[in-house]
């Protein structure tokens, strides 16, 4: 089973404004309402490659029974541990003129001790061996910034095989626990390097040391750029394709979906790295944080130009 985790899930509410000017009256012309948070846009993906999953973390207050109902229609398995605060909203700002995406996320709720107990059992009895376990995105205010090293632990010591994709101390502390895969955008593995990287070699060089120290795989996203594979066997840079780019929440976790994809199909590394730059090139295409399907990938994994580096 694949078991995508979010901690801090939000509804998205996309406003479509044609020319936004800060300080004035603007008028919005679309406005969209999707369930999100990464590890559910995950599995919003995988359903969507006919790959079933299963949803766990945080739900509570008013959104709680559109995210279940929303799950349920999608056939989405949901163990999510309800809390006492409300689920927080994330504004996505579209300006469609000046091509200029804005996130405006709240912080979500506060999580009691209990809370977070209910939850770290229910992942102990939810988590087996051979399953695939997604640890993405923020968490709550107060939940310890150690909580993917924890969970880490827990999926490892069932058998399970883990995908790490967060920033900051949560990357840093999750790491320790040795995930077999991280997935790192470009500015949150310099600060989790704490440099700045300037060229593909000082990217690669820092992810063959991640790789040394007990990581199978390290995917860095590049944005339009693409994305770079880093593993024991290669190195693969995945050039970025053009596409017109209608939103770019999601994109990474897209990617994360692709991974997971590839290994349930035993793709090798090239087929994977086109895989993921094809569906992070899929996913920013569409609106909101809507989820790509297997036959907008397919389209655009041909166009995928790799270097390969052995």
């Amino acid at each position: 089973m694949v078991i995508t985790v979010t901690l801090n899930p939000a509804m998205d509410k996309t406003i479509t404004v044609q020319d936004f000017e800060l300080g004035k009256v603007n008028r919005v012309s679309k406005v969209r309402y999707d369930i999100g948070g990464k590890g559910i846009n995950v599995s919003k993906v995988l359903k969507r490659f006919e790959i079933p999953s299963a949803c766990t973390g945080f739900i509570g207050g008013g959104w709680k029974d559109t995210f279940e109902k929303e799950l349920r229609n999608m056939g989405i398995d949901n163990y999510f541990v309800e809390v006492k605060e409300d689920t927080r909203t994330n504004i996505k700002v579209v300006d469609d003129k000046n091509k200029i995406y804005t996130d405006i996320n709240e912080p979500g709720p506060r999580i009691t001790e209990k809370e977070l107990n209910d939850f770290t059992n229910k992942f102990k009895d939810i988590c087996n061996e051979n399953d695939v376990v997604v640890l993405s995105g923020g968490v709550c205010p107060n939940i310890p910034k150690n909580i993917y090293g924890t969970l880490t632990k827990i999926a490892k010591e069932r058998g399970a095989f883990v995908i790490l994709d967060a920033e900051g101390e949560l990357l840093s502390e999750g790491i320790k626990e040795k995930p077999d895969i991280i997935k790192p955008n470009k500015h949150e593995f310099e600060l989790l390097l704490n440099k700045k990287l300037d060229s593909e070699d000082d990217i690669v060089y820092e992810a063959k040391k991640l790789i040394n120290n007990g990581l199978k795989k390290v995917l860095i996203s590049l944005g339009e750029k693409g994305a770079i594979l880093v593993s024991n066997e290669m190195v693969l840079y995945g050039e970025g394709l053009k596409v017109p780019v209608k939103s770019t929440v999601g994109a990474g976790d897209s990617m994360v979906a692709a991974l997971i994809y590839s290994m349930i199909n035993n793709f090798d590394n090239e087929e994977t790295i086109k895989f993921a730059v094809a569906t992070g090139a899929a996913s920013v295409s569409l609106e909101g944080t809507q989820a790509c399907d297997l036959n907008q990938v397919k389209s655009l994994i041909e166009k995928v130009n790799i270097n390969v580096r052995r």
